[in-house]
């Protein structure tokens, strides 16, 4: 008998422990809502688009907003699954995506065809990130 209650007991402190460990969600990162700008993701230029001027060339771009948990859940997993790109590249940007937070930070997500950038760091652009922007 002072054996099970040993293992009740045992088992209770090592669940108690685990889920002690469970990272808690900041609120301040928690998403509100996501905007795509965008302009024909095939369309070619004579040089390469950087972020910070895809708006003074394509400023009559397509919008799409996303802002029920749904859409802003499947956006945030394909971001989350991203592969890293080879070192050097950078992205010839054909979009923007507008990720608002909860406490009204933006991050920005400059999408290329190939690579996109992500908080400073170059990802292979997903095929279905694609897809979702056309869709």
């Amino acid at each position: 008998m002072s054996k099970l209650f040993f293992n009740i007991i045992l088992l209770l402190v090592v669940s108690i422990s685990l889920s002690a460990c469970k990272p808690k969600s900041n609120p301040a990162e928690a998403v509100k809502s996501i905007q795509f700008k965008f302009t024909e993701l095939g369309r070619e230029t004579q040089f390469r688009i950087t972020c910070d001027k895809f708006d003074f060339y394509f400023p009559e771009g397509k919008v799409k907003n996303f802002t029920k948990i749904q859409g802003i859940d499947s956006v945030m997993q394909l971001l989350t699954a991203m592969k890293l790109a080879e070192q050097g590249t950078q992205p010839d940007v054909r979009g923007k995506i507008y990720i608002t937070h909860a406490n009204n930070a933006v991050d920005t997500v400059c999408v290329g065809v190939k690579v996109l950038d992500y908080k400073g760091t170059t990802y292979e652009t997903p095929q279905a990130l694609l897809a979702l922007i056309q869709k």
